[in-house]
């Protein structure tokens, strides 16, 4: 906020040379006196007119510091309101607009089942053959001697853990395309954090890593994504207005309330994308609009030339509960907290987004990618829109930021007109103070305490009653559907990369998680195994050593390797809270995988005294990071990757030398 003009004359005040000057120059610079009057100093009889050298000055730098500022904030803040009063005009203009959103004229329909869709097929043929050879390079064989079905499909997955997140993936990622392990992979996943990576990836950065790490160094500081200057900055470049508020606006055609999640949405994602275009490079928002629609990131698919990326979101599932209330999905503010620890047979489902489609393998129902957003009922669109901003499902994925969310979203407030979006955001504002309370902290022990975003729910009324019966409680009967950053059940992605469909070989999990030196991978890769009917057993149970300042510290702990066998399904599974539960539904896989856990650990090879857990500047929560900072992580990250590869390489050569004895029956 900038500050009252008293407190600048209060500022001249304080710097005058008499008394009787001080409050003629306080007078002069608030217009009260006109230019003939002219009192005396204190009694050396000079007389100090307006065009005296030292008024003069001070009369400039009050200009200057002061007034011009003030015209400029003044003339920013017109041209906000001015554009976001347009805002809903122009989307209610291009909503129907065919040339721009072509998907208008499709009826989006349900696909039911568990097999894969035609698109995501399609693309594994392709992706087989681009693995082929790259496979044969990388682990140095010669590719006549390789078959094809002998290749295992591999797969990469991030964890959660907020720009330290996204940056680590694309610090790993960096080197994994250097050696040429990128091109092995058939899915790249991620929860939260990393889904930033995946998106900038395959969208402004145009499958270059370098290009998503340079665009982090010009953004991530030094300005917060939420805070005035990054809003006003936002609001203010071209066509910033629209690209951030628009998708606010489509969602309240559709139907749909906007809550404080959908603010973080936009103002983030819309942060995060700005892009300098042009010959004076001034930034643009959206400077590209494919950027925008996930469904476009198909273009960097094509012939296979890049790993499919699922982005991940959960939904609470508490059966017994019935769609009450449109804009509120929980009674309680951390239904992670209260409603889910209280309830053994609650759990979380795992939706997953991909450019093809956004769908639910315990559903067993999907929708185009181009067609989630939209109202649904017995498995048909009942609204063609343009296909849901990215920012919007980023949202989703990335959850919430640490702090109250109340400051952001009043400052998000001070920068609309009023009226804007149905008055929603003044009364986001309240909702979001008076929920907070006591754990409005920097960090907070029960995750994300807001709200989840209000969507269509696709399954609304998808199954047909028996004739003369009602639809029974529960999802199918709920026009809303709810869903929140999937770190909430389990902080990789490995739910989604063992749909049994896709039959994966190896997963790969980087894991920038805050307790990657707890030691409780185990029990995470438990509950997601168990509900897969697989059992995952490290294979060396090495240990870290005591001393910070050995480089060896962490050896043989870059790359561990967990053998997954298949068993029978348990009845009950410890979740992510430490409670024994009922397992929970899920397919369950037909196949062994091995997964290679890569956890963020400090190298003293690489950054000497550096924690990534622990350093203030890498908190999960901060949104804050000098390019210098990024760096260090990246550099990590690197040398991490470097000394785990000789391990990533024996987990690939077992799973092919597993696959060809199984083709060649061979195996017993």
């Amino acid at each position: 906020m900038h500050r009252r003009e008293d407190d600048d004359y209060e500022k001249y005040f304080r710097q005058s040379e008499t008394a009787e000057q001080q409050d003629y120059e306080a007078n002069l610079l608030r217009g009260f006196y006109p230019d003939s009057y002219h009192p005396t100093d204190d009694g050396t009889g000079r007389v100090r007119d307006s065009s005296h050298p030292t008024i003069q000055n001070k009369m400039k730098d009050f200009w200057k510091n002061t007034m011009e500022p003030a015209i400029a904030d003044a003339t920013v803040n017109v041209n906000i309101v001015k554009s976001a009063l347009m805002v809903e005009s122009n989307v209610n203009q291009d909503i129907n607009n065919v040339t721009r959103f072509p998907e208008i004229l499709k009826v989006a329909e349900v696909r039911r089942g568990l097999d894969l869709g035609l698109e995501e097929r399609r693309f594994l043929e392709m992706r087989k053959v681009h693995v082929r050879n790259c496979f044969a390079r990388y682990m140095g064989l010669d590719p006549a001697s390789v078959h094809p079905d002998d290749i295992p499909t591999v797969s990469f997955g991030g964890s959660g853990g907020g720009f330290r997140a996204m940056i680590a993936v694309l610090g790993y990622s960096q080197e994994m395309k250097n050696t040429g392990l990128w091109d092995l992979f058939t899915y790249v996943a991620g929860v939260s954090g990393s889904c930033w990576a995946l998106a900038g990836y395959y969208t402004f950065g145009e499958a270059s890593v370098e290009k998503v790490i340079e665009n982090c160094k010009d953004r991530f500081h030094p300005d917060h994504p939420l805070s005035p200057e990054a809003i006003r900055k936002l609001l203010t470049v071209p066509d910033g207005a629209y690209v951030t508020l628009g998708p606010l606006a489509q969602k309240r055609k559709s139907g749909l309330s906007t809550v404080a999640m959908d603010l973080y949405s936009v103002f983030t994602t819309g942060y995060v994308f700005l892009h300098p275009h042009g010959p004076s490079q001034q930034d643009v928002a959206g400077h590209q609009s494919t950027w925008y629609k996930w469904s476009h990131a198909r273009d960097h698919l094509e012939g296979g030339k890049e790993p499919l990326p699922i982005i991940t979101a959960i939904r609470h599932e508490r059966p017994w509960k019935d769609w009450e209330d449109k804009s509120q999905p929980f009674r309680e503010p951390d239904h992670s907290a209260i409603e889910h620890k209280a309830a053994k047979d609650a759990w979380f489902q795992w939706f997953e987004m991909t450019p093809f489609e956004v769908g639910c393998d315990e559903l067993e129902a999907w929708v185009p990618t181009w067609g989630f957003g939209r109202p649904f009922e017995q498995g048909r669109s009942t609204m063609q829109l343009p296909e849901q901003s990215l920012s919007l499902l980023l949202g989703l994925a990335t959850g919430a930021p640490a702090g109250p969310l109340s400051s952001y979203i009043s400052t998000i407030k001070r920068q609309l007109p009023p009226g804007f979006i149905g008055d929603s955001i003044s009364e986001i504002a309240s909702q979001v103070s008076s929920y907070w309370g006591k754990q409005g902290t920097e960090e907070f022990e029960n995750h994300h305490p807001l709200h989840a975003s209000n969507e269509h729910n696709f399954v609304f009324h998808l199954s047909k009653p028996p004739p003369g019966k009602s639809y029974p409680p529960g999802l199918e009967n709920s026009p809303r559907i709810h869903l929140v950053d999937s770190g909430m059940d389990n902080n990789c992605p490995t739910y989604v990369l063992l749909h049994p469909s896709r039959e994966v070989d190896v997963i790969l999990n980087m894991d920038a998680s805050s307790d990657v030196q707890k030691d409780t991978f185990q029990e995470r890769v438990d509950q997601i195994g168990s509900r897969r009917g697989l059992k995952f057993t490290r294979r060396n149970n090495l240990k870290a050593g005591t001393d910070e300042k050995d480089p060896d510290r962490f050896k043989g702990l870059y790359a561990q390797i967990y053998d997954g066998t298949l068993i029978e399904r348990p009845q009950t599974v410890v979740d992510s809270y430490g409670n024994k539960v009922t397992n929970p539904p899920a397919p369950v896989c037909h196949r062994e995988c091995t997964m290679v856990y890569m956890p963020l650990l400090p190298n003293e090879r690489a950054v000497p005294g550096f924690d990534p857990s622990t350093a203030k500047f890498s908190g999960s929560y901060n949104l804050v990071w000098t390019p210098e900072q990024i760096d260090i992580l990246v550099k990590v990250c690197v040398q991490n990757f470097k000394d785990g590869e000789g391990a990533i390489k024996m987990a690939l050569g077992h799973a092919w030398l597993r696959k060809k004895a199984i083709r060649e029956g061979t195996r017993v």
